[in-house]
């Protein structure tokens, strides 16, 4: 009896672990095959070919957790054959896979960082035309509670991410403008008035397609068989189809695929990006505040006009004032050409440094000064004009007289003197040795202990 209870289990029982299930339903019946995880996807794609790389047995089950195989004749009736190697390959190319939790937080992770990845590279600020880092695109993610779908392609929610961070203004953020060309194809007998037609009919086309008048360029010289514009990425289609209008007879060149600002932001063009939109901004103000109420004061309107029209024109001059020193930054090309400007521009820039590091140092010696008149004012109302030769000695009373003895002793630097360790560390508490440190901050030197007791708390802080 002892030993029938002790053998509860098969002794040729084979134990699955790391168990991921394909199943698979055919003719009523349930079928499964036993697989390693993150080998699927991989035997599905190709990469794997060696089933027992990808199988943990090449046995069919009904059940896996059960253990319950599949019987021959009822894969002869459902497969066709029974040959269960030949069922296996049929199961995992046709199943459904059961994914684990770390798989699919796993992939549903890879698709968030791929998502991310496109609207920093596809996307910026409407007003700086600068990209997003990754953390900022991830945070506003977040914040706007997007989603991702398992199944969708990483360009649809692409665009469904850029939707929902416009709708809820988590983030001002579009997507950044396509540089394109459409170049005009050269027809025979082609007169000159006949081919300014095609240029404007193309031109008409593409502001009717929602293409703004301000990005279409105006045409180079020697170089006009071609419209150089800047166009939203969702207008590419109707573009394309423009180009291979009959009146255009031409074809779409990508000049650049995603137009962004690159490089350090230049203080004047930021200033000038700012006062305009600000301007701006209380130009809508005033027309929604006009529209409600008709009959606003004008003057008072106009004043605002002026302030701003005078707050943008200071921003403009110290962006004018800011462009001879950028000039070298933004205009690479130039550079070369100009060494003697930059140079010249470094100087000034030095003689400037120089000039504030001097009236810094006057300002300073003047503080100094009118603080040492405070000090002697002080000290000749309150009878203590002898011993401002005085101070060091006064200050080095203790020291003498610590020396004498002989101590083990620690000096001050700011009031002098020495000190026992129990003096040294209420010293540095004392309302003596604080005060000395501001006067240190100011450049003043200090006052000895006997001064500051004969002196009230007033005389040091008037």
């Amino acid at each position: 009896g002892n030993m029938s209870r002790q053998i509860t289990q098969p002794v040729n029982q084979v134990r699955l672990t790391n168990v991921a299930v394909v199943r698979l339903s055919r003719g009523g019946n349930r079928f499964e095959v036993a697989c390693y995880r993150n080998k699927i996807v991989n035997y599905r794609q190709g990469t794997e070919t060696d089933l027992s790389e990808v199988l943990q047995t090449t046995r069919v089950f009904t059940n896996v957790s059960k253990g319950q195989f599949a019987k021959s004749s009822l894969l002869e009736k459902c497969f066709g054959t029974s040959d269960e190697e030949e069922v296996c390959r049929f199961i995992l190319e046709k199943g459904d896979v059961q994914v684990s939790d770390l798989e699919r937080n796993a992939q549903l992770e890879s698709t968030i960082r791929e998502v991310a990845s496109m609207v920093s590279e596809k996307c910026v600020h409407p007003v700086s035309r600068r990209p997003y880092t990754m953390a900022q695109v991830r945070d506003a993610m977040k914040m706007a509670g997007f989603m991702v779908h398992p199944t969708r392609n990483t360009k649809q929610q692409f665009l469904d991410c850029v939707r929902l961070l416009q709708n809820t203004e988590v983030l001002s953020i579009e997507r950044a403008k396509m540089q394109l060309a459409l170049v005009f194809l050269s027809l025979e007998d082609e007169e000159e008035k006949s081919f300014e037609t095609r240029r404007n009919a193309a031109i008409e086309m593409l502001v009717e397609a929602g293409v703004s008048e301000n990005d279409i360029q105006a045409p180079a010289a020697g170089n006009s068989n071609r419209v150089v514009f800047l166009s939203d990425p969702s207008h590419y289609r109707q573009v394309d189809a423009i180009a291979r209008d009959a009146s255009v007879k031409g074809r779409v060149e990508i000049i650049q695929q995603c137009l962004a600002e690159e490089g350090d932001v230049a203080l004047g063009s930021e200033l000038e990006r700012r006062a305009l939109q600000h301007h701006q901004h209380h130009i809508n103000d005033h027309a929604v505040n006009t529209n409600q109420s008709m009959k606003g004061d004008d003057n008072s309107i106009d004043g605002g006009d002026e302030q701003l029209s005078s707050e943008l024109q200071t921003m403009l001059n110290i962006k004018e004032s800011t462009d001879d020193d950028t000039n070298d930054i933004h205009a690479p090309e130039a550079k070369a050409a100009n060494s003697r400007k930059a140079q010249k521009a470094a100087q000034k820039k030095s003689k400037k440094a120089k000039r504030r590091e001097k009236e810094e140092q006057a300002d300073r010696e003047d503080r100094i000064a009118a603080e040492k008149t405070r000090q002697r004012e002080r000290a000749e109302r309150l009878g203590l004009a002898d011993n401002d030769g005085n101070n060091g000695a006064t200050a080095n009373g203790k020291s003498e007289d610590a020396n004498a003895s002989g101590g083990d002793t620690k000096p001050c630097n700011t009031c002098g003197g020495a000190f026992t360790p129990g003096e040294y560390r209420s010293h540095f508490r004392s309302d003596w040795h604080r005060y000395n440190v501001k006067l240190k901050m100011k450049g003043v030197s200090p006052v000895s202990e006997k001064e500051f007791l004969l002196c009230d708390s007033d005389a040091f802080f008037d």
